[in-house]
């Protein structure tokens, strides 16, 4: 890992709260943000599938984008990613593609999976190597954006 390890959970924390105020404006619980080498942080992105339509508006790619159109397309060599939801398949494979050199998570697959996000068929789609490091980070309140997420649409989950 190549960011501080303290700066990295606090930097996640973060996230989470982003997470957070995005599901109750009506988002999703998927937030992704860049560490960078140099001390660089990134701005949040946020999932914005539903508001824009485009099915790789994905939170870690969204804020990929904007870190590429910020900084340039060979700045995120070596950086870090962080992501309130272990990356989808996508995800990972957009990471690897931008020479991002770890990705940190605070909550895992399966446990996204417990709350009513179940994409890990993508992982069994996609056979190739998806990151160089991936690491569990918890973060105290890492789970809140999705269990608020279930609270404001429990309907959807009992329907």
């Amino acid at each position: 890992m190549t960011a501080d390890m303290n700066r990295l959970e606090s930097l996640m924390a973060d996230a989470v709260e982003v997470g957070v105020r995005h599901v109750e404006s009506g988002g999703l619980p998927f937030v992704g943000r860049l560490v960078a080498d140099d001390g660089w942080v990134s701005e949040p992105g946020v999932n914005l599938v539903r508001e824009t339509g485009d099915l790789t508006a994905h939170a870690e790619i969204v804020a990929i984008r904007e870190a590429v159109e910020t900084r340039g397309p060979s700045s995120l060599e070596g950086a870090t990613l962080l992501a309130t939801g272990e990356p989808c398949a996508l995800c990972y494979r957009f990471a690897a593609a931008h020479s991002i050199a770890a990705v940190c998570f605070a909550v895992d697959r399966d446990t996204a999976a417990e709350w009513g996000f179940d994409y890990r068929a993508g992982y069994e789609m996609t056979r190739l190597p998806l990151a160089a490091t991936a690491e569990h980070l918890a973060v105290p309140r890492g789970l809140v954006p999705f269990t608020r997420y279930v609270d404001l649409h429990r309907s959807d989950f009992t329907s």
